[in-house]
């Protein structure tokens, strides 16, 4: 007859097992984090066909000891592996907490449930199914293309929250099954009777087979019970470590990770007492209580980014072959440049946050890509990291088809770049008054604004089914090489020359020290001795400009700066800095003031200023090669 109970199988004189495996030390370093990460993942991926969202909760709760099943053999395993490494004081010290905690008489616990997801498919039975990859497979998954997670260590996040690395798994399936089991993962311990020692993973079920407890659900949480036809999973989490600011973390995490879902309203979250759905949204992203300092400005602008539509730019990026990407962008004034991350969020569907690409851009602003359901996701989704953090192209064991792939995201990055360079350099927006913003920044009134939508077609992508593509390694929105090709500050031409005081357009300036400057007589200037016209330049100091590269094939590169001045006429120059500091003229063949074609004199861009008015020119030089440049602007009185 088949017997309830824990089961530590035996390793058959095989390897040993540690406490601080792989697996587990992977999620160690941000242990909450990574469970509210990987779980709400892990539910997102299992919605069901005919729901609109994904509903998940995080409650906490506490147990008597007694409750949890089976609670005497833990105990009784985790004396058996003291005993084994009674000589190793790292381990020993770490099973002796455990020792402590197991014993307390109140168990702290958590539990978190899913709801309108398809449960764990396959507890009643089978090899490659949910159940069987959750709870009896490592590094196996079943997850499609557009599913959030596909490496199958997920699981192990759950694990380094227990003080003695127990949960149970309950699930109720659309298939009509019910079930539940147990796993309590500790070290390698000898067995009684024989030297032979565990695997160091122990299963609570029904037989030798460590198979689940079918037709049952289990309800550890005396406030909780999952409806007739409410299908979906219940983890448990037993010993819950509870450190302090834990909902905190878990709601910084889930909103910055999957905000966009939230957002969509696909997905709707509830941590203890804290509801995070569309209607809320922003009452929760502006409280400092319910989210991490250093996450604030991240989720901030992720919100706005989402909802603002009426100020921000709106891009698709159509990758030939491989399917779409939505590109938002939302440029800020001088009063909310705080909120700015001058970096894009790279997301992909179903709507999880990857990583964010640093430094965009040196003009404050922020960025989100969302990438669909289609190829492109696919694609990239293979190369991710365990953790789901990164793109990793040396995961791809083919050199050919990882340059391939590698390529692909070059080109989505440049496009990202190109885009995002050409809003900021053609933007006339002098004040963005975002929406929401007021709620952050008091004082600030909201105005309505434009939608400023465009679809941009990406050329000349390199395709699969064709090797040997390199990646193109090309900043757009630097002024230098971008080596390691995700995005450097640009460089920022903002020093102002003093000792220039006085300009001789035709002939020699002799009552001035400035350099001689050949042209044709500009207005304003006044007769000296010799006859000849001299025009007294005064430097306009204090002023921050930005400068940057738009195309560098086209040579277009871009100043932006606000004006503290109000001259009639003014004068911009460029020049360009070598390694050891000389700077030499560059040649400005063309100007665009804020969008209108503008008048060159000497290589000098003519120009009238506007005390507080957002000043953007749009230069065509005669520079083949990136470089670093110094801005000048000077009035002639």
């Amino acid at each position: 007859m088949d017997e309830i109970k824990w089961r530590f199988p035996g390793n058959n004189y095989t390897a040993d097992s540690g406490l601080d495996t792989a697996d587990m030390e992977t999620f160690k370093k941000d242990s909450i984090s990574s469970l509210a990460r990987e779980l709400c993942q892990n539910s997102v991926d299992a919605k069901r066909k005919e729901q609109k969202k994904v509903r998940l909760e995080f409650k906490s709760f506490n147990i008597s000891r007694k409750q949890i099943p089976g609670i005497d053999e833990i105990v009784e395993q985790i004396n058996a592996c003291r005993e084994t490494w009674v000589n190793n004081k790292k381990i020993r010290k770490q099973l002796d907490e455990m020792f402590e905690q197991v014993n307390s008489p109140i168990i702290s616990c958590l539990r978190i449930s899913d709801f309108n997801t398809t449960g764990l498919i396959g507890v009643s039975g089978g090899d490659n199914t949910s159940w069987h990859y959750l709870v009896h497979g490592s590094g196996l998954s079943d997850k499609g293309a557009t599913s959030g997670g596909s490496k199958g260590i997920g699981k192990f996040a759950t694990f380094v929250n227990s003080h003695f690395n127990t949960v149970f798994y309950s699930t109720k399936t659309e298939k009509g099954e019910k079930g539940f089991e147990g796993i309590c993962k500790l070290c390698s311990a000898k067995q009684k009777g024989t030297e032979e020692k565990t695997q160091g993973i122990g299963y609570f079920g029904i037989n030798d087979k460590n198979e689940p407890i079918l037709n049952q659900e289990l309800t550890l949480d005396s406030d909780y019970v999952r409806a007739e036809d409410d299908y979906g999973s219940d983890i448990y989490i037993i010993g819950f470590k509870k450190p302090d600011g834990w909902k905190r973390d878990i709601v910084t995490m889930l909103l910055e990770s999957f905000i966009s879902a939230i957002a969509f309203d696909t997905l709707e979250i509830i941590v203890d007492d804290i509801l995070l759905d569309s209607s809320n949204l922003e009452k929760v992203v502006y409280d400092d209580s319910l989210i991490n300092k250093k996450n604030r400005k991240s989720i901030i602008s992720q919100y706005l980014l989402l909802t603002d539509k009426g100020h921000r730019y709106e891009d698709v990026i159509d990758i030939d072959g491989y399917g779409k990407a939505n590109l938002y962008l939302l440029e800020f004034d001088k009063e909310h440049e705080d909120l700015s991350t001058n970096g894009c969020v790279m997301i992909r569907y179903p709507y999880m946050k990857i990583k964010d690409i640093q430094r965009i851009s040196s003009l404050p602003c922020s960025a989100m890509c969302i990438i669909q359901d289609n190829k492109l996701n696919e694609t990239l989704r293979n190369v991710e990291n365990p953790q789901h953090t990164d793109w990793e192209f040396r995961r791809i064991d083919d050199k050919d088809l990882q340059d391939e792939v590698r390529a692909i995201y070059s080109d989505l990055l440049g496009q990202i770049k190109k885009n995002i360079a050409q809003h900021l350099a053609s933007s006339d927006d002098t004040q963005t008054d975002l929406e929401g913003a007021g709620d952050y920044l008091p004082g600030i009134t909201n105005d309505s604004g434009s939608n400023k939508t465009t679809e941009i077609k990406v050329l000349d992508t390199p395709r699969i089914e064709k090797k040997k593509v390199k990646p193109k390694e090309l900043n757009i929105n630097a002024s230098i090489e971008d080596y390691k090709g995700d995005g450097i500050s640009l460089e920022i031409g903002d020093v102002i020359d003093e000792g220039e005081d006085a300009v001789a357009p035709e002939g020699h300036n002799n009552s001035g020290n400035g350099p001689i400057r050949p042209g044709s007589n500009p207005v304003g200037g006044k007769e000296g001795n010799s006859g000849k016209v001299i025009v007294k330049s005064a430097s306009l100091r204090g002023m921050s400009y930005r400068f940057f590269c738009i195309n560098k094939k086209e040579r277009k590169y871009g100043v932006v700066f606000t004006s503290d001045y109000d001259e009639k006429e003014a004068y911009l120059s460029l020049y360009a800095l070598d390694d050891s500091g000389n700077k030499y003229p560059v040649e400005i063949q063309k100007c665009e003031i804020n969008g209108v074609n503008a008048t060159i004199i000497n290589n000098e861009v003519k120009c009238s200023l506007v005390h507080g008015e957002k000043m953007k020119f749009v230069l065509t030089t005669d520079q083949e090669e990136l470089f670093s440049g110094e801005v000048k602007v000077y009035a002639c009185r």
